[in-house]
């Protein structure tokens, strides 16, 4: 299948379930974090925002706290009683898209790493380090 994704994403709900309040025009709304990328982030809201409608928001987890990202609603669906909505980035500083990809990527690598049955797969050099929860984490 080909991947159309422009940055890896990071499970965020996976392992460090995260609130972020959503600005519209008109209002605000929080969600949760299902996944992150440089370009882009998908969350679970109460709120039903249709698609194309401008937001803006700003991050701060560990190792991620962002200055505001600019935004577009590109997808929405319906899960229950809650709603999946994937954002756009269209405006975001370099350096913060620079540290969410580095995120990222170690993430990745480290599941990659686990998977091939590396031993040794946890630095605390890690950019992902304080968000982790997996059993291989050195202390």
């Amino acid at each position: 299948m080909l991947n159309r994704r422009r940055h890896p994403r990071l499970p965020v709900i996976k392992d460090i379930a995260r609130e972020v309040a959503i600005s519209t025009e008109k209002s605000s709304f929080p969600g949760i974090i299902i996944n992150l990328s440089a370009s882009g982030m998908s969350l679970l809201s109460y709120s039903n925002i249709p698609e194309k409608v401008e937001v803006c928001l700003a991050l701060d987890i560990p190792t991620i706290s962002t200055k505001q990202i600019y935004g577009k609603i590109i997808r929405v669906k319906s899960k229950s009683i809650m709603w999946e909505i994937g954002i756009l980035f269209t405006e975001i500083d370099t350096l913060d898209s620079k540290k969410i990809n580095r995120v990222a990527v170690e993430f990745t690598d480290c599941d990659n790493k686990i998977a091939l049955g590396a031993q040794d797969v946890c630095k605390k050099e890690c950019s992902y380090y304080f968000l982790c929860n997996k059993k291989q984490k050195i202390k």
